[in-house]
């Protein structure tokens, strides 16, 4: 999500489809890296930019589609709303800002899953199930992530351009217990992204 839309491997799983935790655990414990590519992760995980989040009571870890879009553009709002709050003292992070490379894609879920865990809370803009950031939506939708992730799930006009958006990942209990429970604000346009993003704690 907070990714290059084609940052993450998806594997055999169908175009659009949210794999589960067991699936997307599999997925990162099945990469084997080098030993250069284990010390990069470790230089990425606790670099300066980590020792600069470690400082802040509130870590929000900001996630959804990349690239140069408008849905990279309004998690981009979402990412600087978070990251001026100072009540308590928070900073948003996301994948980029570790410096991972569109070349470093087998890095990505090892990171991603890193900094999950290291954050307080996790904020996932969604506007659909498209892109390789479905593997990131897997791990966000797991029952040990759950507690922390809040989801902006983008609303549209009709029935229909919503099933089209969301059909496939919907199929999923867990996903749609997530996308409707008390943790879901939904929106129509930025004005409404800006304003539930106050309801995230």
């Amino acid at each position: 999500m907070d990714s290059n839309e084609d940052s993450l491997d998806t594997g055999d799983t169908e175009d659009g489809e949210i794999p589960g935790e067991e699936e997307v655990i599999a997925e990162i414990e099945a990469i084997s890296l080098t030993p250069s590519e284990h010390q990069r992760i470790k230089d990425l995980v606790n670099g300066k930019q980590m020792d600069h989040i470690k400082g802040y009571d509130r870590r929000y870890l900001v996630v959804g589609a990349g690239g140069e879009t408008g849905a990279a553009t309004r998690r981009k709002t979402v990412y600087d709303l978070l990251d001026a709050r100072t009540d308590p003292p928070a900073v948003a992070m996301q994948l980029e800002d570790f410096g991972l490379t569109p070349e470093e894609i087998r890095l990505w879920t090892r990171v991603f899953d890193i900094l999950c865990g290291r954050a307080t809370h996790t904020v996932g803009i969604i506007e659909d199930f498209d892109g390789g950031y479905v593997w990131e939506l897997g791990l966000l939708f797991a029952p040990s992530y759950r507690e922390i992730v809040w989801i902006l799930k983008r609303q549209y006009p009709n029935k229909q351009t919503e099933r089209e958006r969301y059909d496939n990942g919907m199929a999923a209990s867990y996903v749609e217990l997530l996308l409707t429970g008390p943790q879901c604000y939904e929106w129509v346009d930025t004005d409404e992204l800006r304003d539930v993003v106050d309801e995230v704690p």
